[in-house]
């Protein structure tokens, strides 16, 4: 007869349990404590991946032989090594993606200030090598159009100069 397992969870610590699934096993175990085990394994798993917004519940897996009857001919609740080994593995990856994406905000952070400090040398040249223009008399057409900018922005460029003088 073939073995099924039976999967429990419970939110409020073992006082009630909830059926979540019983499957017949397809792969032809014949170790009823070997399959009460992975088929825990799998299922905690599979629950700790969730999004995070509620807490796993408590799992147990019972093996029955051919139904759902009598006594079980084995039981795998959470809180064996091999689910710690699962809590602890999802732990760590978690918090080296988090540290990961962290220190990419860093680096983008670092690379943005670099740039904006960049981008205002590159401005105060600009205006610098303007104002040299201006004072050489380059007609404001040819200004603007060199610096990819508007007339007016040369104006307000050659307005400075005089407050400044």
């Amino acid at each position: 007869m073939p073995l099924i397992a039976l999967t429990l969870t419970s939110t409020d610590r073992g006082r009630t349990w909830v059926t979540e699934s019983a499957v017949e096993d397809e792969t032809g175990s014949t170790d009823p404590d070997k399959l009460a085990s992975d088929v825990l394994d799998s299922t905690y798993k599979r629950l700790l991946e969730g999004d995070g917004t509620s807490v796993v519940p408590l799992v147990q897996v019972q093996v029955y032989e051919g139904a759902i009857s009598g006594s079980a001919l084995s039981t795998s609740s959470i809180g064996t090594d091999r689910q710690w080994e699962a809590t602890h593995d999802l732990l760590a990856e978690i918090s080296a993606d988090i540290k990961y994406w962290e220190d990419q905000k860093k680096q983008a952070e670092a690379k943005a200030a670099a740039d904006q400090i960049a981008i205002n040398n590159a401005k105060r040249r600009l205006e610098s090598v303007t104002r040299s223009a201006i004072r050489m008399n380059m007609p404001q057409v040819d200004i603007a159009h060199g610096a990819g900018r508007s007339r007016e922005w040369v104006r307000r460029i050659q307005g400075s100069i005089t407050t400044e003088g």
